[in-house]
């Protein structure tokens, strides 16, 4: 029985105070879910505020897909042990959900900077960069560039699963600097280089990337013409203070996701650098 004094809430005010629609509450109503405290004599529901706990906790299960049936079960006749064991079995699934989306939120944080950058890309002019340190997933498995797409595609799935959507907006290959030197590169370095995936991600298995000063330059078009790109960077290299002071990255900046024709194809090469000694006395 309702107290003389305690407050009652219209099924409006009610909805207003749990921050729902009223339509939520009336549902609710029409499937037994969660009914009001009671019924006025001219018809119309009231509810109490001590129903407020029970309603956000319905609410807060209902929106994780916890099926309506098992709701009802339990708040037939709730009790301690069962309540625990259905936090438990929820905050795992949360969990998983909020890692979800975390990599989404991640993957939509990573393409806004891509864009941008994009914008503001010089093509055929190398940049001197000062980079901070960030972090970057390798491919435990060198790419073997002798095989068929088919082969490759195959090899490198496991990395992009393991990274998911994140993957999409911040991955390239990496091609350690020792190798880079000593391959054949103008010749067909594919096949002489031994190189790896990687991709720009907060992931617990990235390791940092090294800050510093980072020589860039863009090349847009087929990856087939990638080489007259190196050129200019090398040549660049040779004739200036800088030297190869890292690995070689190459980063695809949305490719797919925002051109369909590949002569709009846009590739990141970056290095670390350093300054010669004795550059003045270099023939």
């Amino acid at each position: 029985m309702m107290k003389s004094n305690e407050k009652t809430f219209s099924t409006g005010e009610f909805a207003k105070l749990l921050e729902v629609n009223k339509d939520t509450l009336l549902y609710y109503d029409k499937i037994e879910l969660f009914k009001p405290a009671g019924t006025f004599d001219n018809g119309y529901r009231y509810y109490m505020f001590d129903q407020f706990d029970q309603f956000v906790a319905i609410h807060s299960l209902r929106a994780v897909d916890l099926p309506i049936k098992e709701l009802k079960k339990y708040f037939s006749s709730p009790n301690v042990e069962d309540l625990q064991q259905l936090a438990i079995q929820q905050h795992e699934k949360v969990a998983k959900e909020i890692q979800k989306l975390q990599d989404i939120q991640q993957f939509l944080e990573r393409t806004v900077v891509l864009t941008k950058e994009i914008e503001q890309v010089v093509l055929g002019e190398v940049l001197i960069k000062s980079l901070p340190a960030e972090p970057v997933v390798y491919s435990e498995e060198k790419i073997d560039w002798s095989k068929s797409m088919e082969e490759m595609y195959a090899q490198s799935t496991p990395f992009s699963k393991k990274l998911g959507v994140k993957s999409t907006a911040a991955y390239g290959v990496v091609y350690p600097k020792e190798e880079f030197l000593t391959s054949v590169y103008f010749k067909e370095l594919e096949s002489d280089a031994f190189s790896y995936m990687f991709c720009h991600t907060k992931d617990t298995s990235a390791v940092m990337k090294p800050a510093g000063e980072y020589a860039i330059i863009y090349h847009k078009g087929s990856y087939e013409e990638i080489i007259k790109t190196y050129e200019v960077l090398l040549n660049f290299l040779k004739h200036t203070q800088f030297e190869l002071d890292g690995d070689i990255h190459e980063e695809y900046l949305l490719h797919s996701i925002a051109t369909k024709e590949e002569k709009n194809y846009i590739t990141k090469i970056s290095v670390k650098v350093k300054s010669q000694e004795n550059f003045d006395e270099l023939p």
